[in-house]
């Protein structure tokens, strides 16, 4: 009978304990999961507002996922239990919550029954998810860091790749204008000479026509129309040099005779030679024909003969010609 009296106590003061536990607690039988008891602070947790009423509620709405709920009940069927079970519920007014669930086997009213603790942990998992959150925010702030950077360093590489390309323009710009400048001098010092022979030889015939000789008169003015040749010949060099440099100049193939058209730059350059006491011959006398563009040709050929009167001392020689061999032609 005293022993009988100890367990009785014993149960009472274990029952007191789960009814004072901060922790909700809630014993349930493990065929029906049914409660069969809950404690104040699992009422609290799910804000009800009595214990009566937690345990004669259906309490499946609590259950954000349902599936939590099946596989749990699936576990306690078969005799198994939770240990840390994280889970998402709902209080009864609604509002969103997670418990960490363990259990553990008791005898309750002599018989087994099952006891579920519930620790409220939505403060611990706000944190984490905050903390979560704050990570996401950081990564997201790094990624857009460094896509910025990225940015940036393209911009970079753009920018020195500009520069050079100014600078190469910048040298591009120069070799045109040292061009320029070079071939003006030429052309200036090219179209003196037909020059001087207009003037002179148009002031002869101002000022003795009317008493001049046929003869002369028509010598002389052969002599002038050839140096107005020579000087819309050097007009045009320019025009279509100018036009080389804007890049509208068509190329146009044909099959040139070299012996003729090397003697009508012979003829312009002549009186520049000449001046200087240079003489210039074409000493090409086979007819040699060869595909080019006739103003690219002239323009080579003046360019050569040019330069050779410029470094021909005077008294000295220059003589042009072309030499046919085999498919290609030699110039001398």
């Amino acid at each position: 009978m005293l022993q009988e009296a100890f367990i009785s106590a014993q149960k009472s003061l274990a029952r007191s304990a789960l009814e004072d536990c901060p922790i909700g607690a809630a014993i349930v039988e493990p065929g029906s999961q049914r409660r069969l008891f809950v404690n104040q602070a699992l009422v609290d947790i799910f804000e009800a507002s009595s214990i009566g009423e937690l345990l004669a509620g259906d309490l499946r709405a609590t259950w954000v996922d349902l599936s939590d709920l099946e596989e749990i009940s699936r576990r306690f069927s078969t005799g198994g239990h939770l240990k840390n079970r994280e889970v998402e519920r709902l209080t009864l007014t609604g509002r969103p919550l997670w418990l960490l669930l363990n259990t553990q086997d008791i005898q309750f009213k002599g018989r087994t029954a099952r006891l579920v603790w519930h620790l409220d942990i939505s403060d611990r998992k706000a944190a984490d998810a905050a903390v979560l959150a704050g990570q996401e925010a950081l990564t997201s702030q790094i990624a857009e860091l460094r896509d910025r950077e990225e940015r940036l360093e393209e911009q970079g590489a753009s920018l020195v790749e500009l520069a050079e390309d100014q600078s190469q323009l910048r040298l591009e710009l120069q070799r045109l204008n040292q061009n320029k400048d070079k071939f003006f001098s030429i052309i200036a010092h090219d179209l003196r000479s037909p020059f001087n022979a207009l003037l002179g030889f148009t002031e002869l015939l101002t000022n003795g026509a009317q008493t001049m000789e046929r003869a002369v008169l028509a010598d002389y003015s052969a002599t002038v129309h050839e140096a107005a040749q020579q000087a819309f010949k050097l007009m045009e060099n320019l025009l279509h040099w100018s036009r080389l440099q804007m890049d509208q100049v068509s190329v146009e193939i044909e099959m040139l005779d070299l012996g003729a058209v090397i003697q009508a730059n012979v003829d312009i350059m002549a009186p520049v030679a000449a001046k200087k006491g240079v003489e210039l011959s074409n000493q090409t006398t086979d007819t040699i024909l060869a595909p080019a563009d006739r103003d690219m040709m002239d323009t080579i050929l003046r360019n050569l003969i040019s330069n050779a009167i410029k470094f021909t001392p005077a008294r000295g020689q220059i003589s042009l010609c072309a030499v046919e061999g085999g498919h290609a032609v030699d110039r001398g």
